[in-house]
């Protein structure tokens, strides 16, 4: 996205450059310049979309006149000669998608450095092997992993966690961590 962003903030610069008085090498060398910029930007669009759609980035700019509806990073190379939305209003967009990015990969980040994050997931897992096993056998375990007899081979395997955990050296506090994420899961 930050290059998406590089790209479309020259493109756009550059549609706003006059060349007056300019020599026909200079011309074209702006020119083919342009081209490649609109190309990059085209091959970018489909993922600068997807992306602001994943992360619930509204692109939607609306036309007053004729009541219709587009995509506001599309109008970066298709241009929007009515002027409904500006320049920097697309920048920002392209903006406010990078700095949700940044907020996810950042979240993630401090999931992969943590380690009760792992010790709860590989927990989880566990717990949850038994009742795969089962689905994979063909059974259907939903009933039974809602059941009596579900609860019960948790409540073994957890007892057995804790005190595979507690052997290991997990103090109180850790154990409660643990034990909160696996609740929580």
């Amino acid at each position: 996205m930050e290059d998406f962003y590089e790209s479309a903030k020259t493109y756009l610069h550059n549609t706003d450059v006059e060349f007056s008085g300019a020599s026909l090498a200079e011309l074209n060398g702006h020119m083919a310049e342009m081209k490649a910029l609109r190309e990059k930007l085209a091959r970018g669009l489909p993922r600068a979309k997807r992306i602001a759609s994943i992360f619930q980035i509204p692109i939607v700019a609306h036309n007053p006149i004729t009541n219709s509806q587009f995509n506001a990073f599309t109008t970066i190379i298709n241009g929007d000669d009515e002027g409904f939305i500006g320049d920097s209003q697309k920048l920002d967009l392209i903006n406010e998608t990078i700095g949700a990015c940044m907020e996810v990969e950042r979240s993630h980040f401090l999931k992969v450095i943590n380690p009760l994050y792992w010790a709860t997931a590989s927990i989880s897992k566990v717990l949850r092997f038994p009742f795969w096993i089962l689905e994979t056998s063909g059974f259907k375990s939903e009933s039974f992993e809602k059941g009596l007899a579900g609860s019960v081979v948790r409540l073994v395997e957890m007892i057995l966690i804790i005190a595979l955990l507690f052997y290991i050296g997990f103090n109180e506090t850790e154990l409660k961590d643990v034990i909160k994420g696996l609740v929580n899961a």
